[in-house]
């Protein structure tokens, strides 16, 4: 038989209680998405708006990030490409003539001196022994050295592709993560390479960015021993290119 029961302060749902762990379901999934997309939102918003002061440096002609104006097409935003392969090296800078060269067969002069592959190490960022590959453009794999740069030691600069994700992932023993953290190495940090059986030290001095159409980045400069080092960021993005250069300390 149907009783009718009032509503009070205390009991404002007469004859239907929901369990209270039921009441806290929804609050939990809203904390669990919240978290979520922090963890994701919050690597990308955080680079923006940090303090960028620690990429200033002398040379003119590289600036820093917040006041940085391209000196290939001023003004001018990066040009994004959508559905490309970021683990292949080849799509990282368009429109320069040296992608193909990742595609081509290789010449049948190629010195029989030169390895397919050397050692890479940032220990700043707990990167040991990566492995660097002079015969293709694989970033899912290894690292990879732009075609047509100078090799480590030589007058130039060897031109270093890593790929990376926003740092919660960084993994410096997964090649897809490796450079993750790269936007928070520091000038005077060291990056050591191990070609051919002779070991180099390249002392970072700068670091900066560029948009992918900035092809002077990859142009090789005869009179002094560097490096360059570059990843995608803002974290987790590919809108510009993080280039951290180190000059050679030991010969």
């Amino acid at each position: 038989m149907y009783k009718y029961q009032k509503a009070t302060a205390q009991n404002p749902h007469p004859g239907r209680k929901i369990p209270l762990y039921l009441k806290t379901i929804p609050t939990f999934i809203s904390a669990i998405g919240l978290a979520i997309l922090g963890g994701v939102g919050y690597p990308v918003i955080s680079y923006q708006l940090k303090d960028l002061k620690i990429f200033d440096f002398s040379d003119k002609g590289l600036l820093s990030p917040v006041y940085y104006q391209s000196e290939a097409q001023e003004n001018q935003e990066p040009i994004l490409v959508t559905g490309l392969d970021y683990t292949k090296a080849s799509n990282w800078f368009p429109g320069s003539l040296q992608n193909e060269l990742f595609t081509k067969p290789e010449p049948e002069e190629i010195p029989l001196n030169i390895p397919d592959f050397y050692e890479f190490s940032i220990p700043s960022l707990g990167i040991v022994d990566a492995t660097v590959s002079l015969k293709d453009e694989d970033l899912a794999k290894h690292l990879v050295q732009y075609p047509q740069t100078a090799l480590p030691g030589q007058y130039g600069s060897p031109v270093v592709f890593g790929h990376s994700t926003i740092p919660s992932f960084f993994n410096p023993e997964k090649y897809t993560t490796i450079f993750s953290n790269l936007p928070k190495v520091k000038v005077g940090s060291d990056i050591f390479t191990k070609f051919n059986g002779e070991e180099y030290t390249y002392r970072i001095s700068k670091i900066y960015e560029v948009k992918p159409n900035e092809l002077w980045v990859l142009k090789q400069n005869y009179s002094d021993k560097t490096i360059k080092v570059i990843t995608c960021v803002p974290p987790g993005t590919t809108l510009r290119r993080l280039v951290v250069e180190g000059t050679l300390i030991n010969d």
